[in-house]
């Protein structure tokens, strides 16, 4: 979905011609897991960051056009609603030194994009969900952004489902949501941790990684309250996997599996995952000369199917194929402090269960599927099956008793430097994180602006969210 289309309407032929040309890269990926020499066994990490923009009054400042055309590099990207946009992190591989030079890279990026931000009197917030959007900063015409791509993919989606998407989820209270487009979408911003991955181990870290999200929902949940309301704790689960459900109701029915979803089920290879693509239909039938290792077209259609772990094929500069995992359970935020400390705690609790060597395939499915949505309603205080006994405990006790110090001696034996402070930050998440804190906050004021106030304070002042006052 980063990319941009070619055109501005398809036909029946494009589609047709489209999914010929995906199933042969699937074809061509499918022989590739027969050559595993052709692979990298590296690991290596990258980031994507989504940030909100606002005026001076902490209102959505619908500027990113502006400010992406000001600062013309491709390190900034488009989102779906023109008061978001995204940085693009560089690539690490992993050493002692990867901490350090991420931290130098987001603050770089950071830095640039508030520069050029101030030029347009419009500052950056972090947030899952910004807390003060109204049903009115979902029109269309006014505040999706200015890309052909959005604008199709809205379409048809819209096409394909027959009806209105309707969002419709229960915290304290109801979050009610009807539109015609995915507009909806825009109220989620988040972190996206990219995790090359060997390819010897590939199955183990899949299966750790949706571990680790059961985990990471809970302890980085930042986006409880929607549209003034109070919501889940990381209430952009409910809110992406409704706002582009392109199911008919038939095939809601039927019980067919929604483009954004936790997975289908364990897997005994990659191969299985982008097999299942093709359960869902193509949204961008994007057709371009491309030879058929560029993967050009399966790259395309997988970008349209958003697991919370998605799969990703790629290439690095010295020819090694690549599988990278996409970790997309992640708010934005609150700080950018906490943001570097999720990102590195849930690639130590990944390294730290695959180096258990445990059969991390031995809870049911559908049970660590259910703790995943449990987690994301209810956060850390509710209960989930630990990894190594599967016995029902609460997540912040889980935490407390093994699971930061796993994800530390982790962190360790990777050799990484410098990363007490983050560990330091997730054990005071186990008081406080960005949604108990909104939530508390709303209880005690009832006064959405006076929460951004607030925020934003504590954020400029990059304070990890533990520490934030009432």
């Amino acid at each position: 979905m980063g990319l941009e289309v070619h055109k501005s309407n398809y036909n029946e032929d494009d589609y047709q011609q489209f999914q010929e040309l995906w199933l042969e890269e699937l074809s061509f990926v499918n022989a590739l897991f027969d050559t595993p020499h052709s692979f990298s066994e590296e690991k290596k990490v990258g980031y994507e960051l989504e940030a909100c923009l606002l005026d001076s009054a902490h209102e959505p400042a619908p500027l990113n056009f502006a400010i992406l055309d000001d600062l013309d590099s491709d390190e900034f990207a488009n989102e779906l609603a023109k008061y978001d946009l995204e940085i693009n992190g560089a690539v690490f591989a992993l050493d002692a030194t990867t901490p350090d030079k991420l931290n130098q890279d987001l603050m770089d990026k950071w830095q640039t994009l508030q520069a050029s931000a101030s030029k347009f009197n419009t500052h950056l917030g972090l947030f899952g969900v910004l807390p003060n959007l109204r049903k009115e900063h979902f029109e269309r015409e006014r505040y999706q952004s200015q890309m052909k791509r959005y604008s199709l993919f809205s379409k048809r989606i819209y096409e394909m489902r027959q009806e209105s998407l309707d969002l419709l989820f229960h915290g304290a209270d109801e979050i009610a949501l009807s539109r015609n487009d995915v507009m909806s979408e825009a109220l989620c911003t988040s972190l996206q941790i990219h995790f090359q991955i060997p390819f010897s181990q590939s199955v183990e870290y899949y299966h750790a990684a949706l571990i680790a999200s059961v985990v990471m929902v809970g302890v980085s949940a930042n986006s409880s309250l929607v549209l003034g309301k109070r919501a889940w704790h990381e209430s952009r689960i409910p809110i992406f996997e409704q706002a582009v459900d392109s199911r008919d109701q038939a095939r809601r029915e039927q019980g067919d599996i929604k483009r954004v979803h936790f997975a289908q089920n364990y897997i005994d290879s990659w191969q299985e995952l982008f097999a299942q693509n093709q359960h869902f239909r193509v949204i961008l039938p994007d057709v371009m000369d491309h030879p058929k290792e560029r993967l050009y077209h399966f790259n395309m259609h997988n970008g349209t199917i958003w697991r919370w772990v998605r799969p990703i094929m790629g290439k690095d500069q010295k020819g090694k194929w690549t599988l990278r995992m996409e970790l997309r359970a992640l708010p934005a935020g609150p700080t950018l402090i906490d943001t570097e400390a999720n990102l590195w705690f849930m690639l130590g609790l990944i390294e730290a269960l695959v180096n258990l060597n445990i059969d991390l395939t031995s809870l049911p499915f559908d049970s660590l599927k259910d703790d995943f949505y449990r987690i994301a309603k209810y956060g850390m205080d509710a209960t989930f099956h630990e990894p190594k006994t599967h016995q029902k405990i609460t997540l912040s006790k889980w935490l407390e008793q093994e699971g930061i110090a796993l994800a530390k001696s982790a962190l360790e034996r990777l050799g990484l430097e410098n990363i007490e402070h983050y560990i330091d930050i997730i054990q005071g998440r186990l008081e406080q994180n960005g949604a108990t804190w909104q939530l508390a906050h709303y209880e005690k004021h009832q006064n959405i602006q006076k929460l951004m106030e607030d925020y934003m304070q504590n954020f400029k002042n990059d304070t990890p969210i533990h520490r934030w006052s009432l």
